[in-house]
């Protein structure tokens, strides 16, 4: 029998959320370490027996404090992070509905949480951000959901 558990064994599923607000896209910088981060979406892992749209949610306000309008599935990601490291992520996005309600609620996770332009935000970037803008997917296009993928 291998070392490899079987849990490293299969991708694991995950949400992320571009949260819209007056034409800009909420960014938070991932703790890497001491100064150091990483721009990421607000997100994580789906729970067993969760949908992905309560799942994005729920990751949204543990992370933000936000609440969300409805959610447009928008892209799917494949993040392969290394060889025991794999995860699908889900994205929606959707328009918060108080943005005088953010908050860095984990601020041993992310340095804080930004309001910036779509384009704004092209470098240092986790793997499922930097996946998605690998897509040609561009937010605020309300009427025109379509589904992208990146793998």
């Amino acid at each position: 029998m291998s070392d490899i558990s079987t849990a490293s064994l299969y991708p694991r599923a995950a949400v992320a959320a571009i949260v819209i607000c007056q034409n800009k896209v909420l960014f938070g910088q991932r703790r890497l370490q001491s100064e150091y981060f990483e721009w990421q979406l607000p997100g994580g892992w789906i729970h067993t027996g969760e949908s992905p749209d309560k799942a994005a949610r729920r990751e949204v306000e543990e992370e933000t404090g936000l609440q969300l309008g409805k959610l447009h599935l928008v892209a799917v990601t494949n993040n392969l992070f290394s060889a025991q490291n794999h995860s699908i992520s889900l994205c929606f996005e959707a328009k918060c509905l108080d943005p005088k309600l953010l908050s860095t609620m984990e601020p041993g996770k992310c340095l804080g949480w930004y309001w910036k332009t779509w384009e704004e935000v092209n470098e240092n970037l986790f793997l499922p951000l930097r996946k998605l803008k690998e897509t040609d997917y561009q937010p605020l296009f309300k009427d025109k959901y379509e589904m992208q993928s990146s793998f």
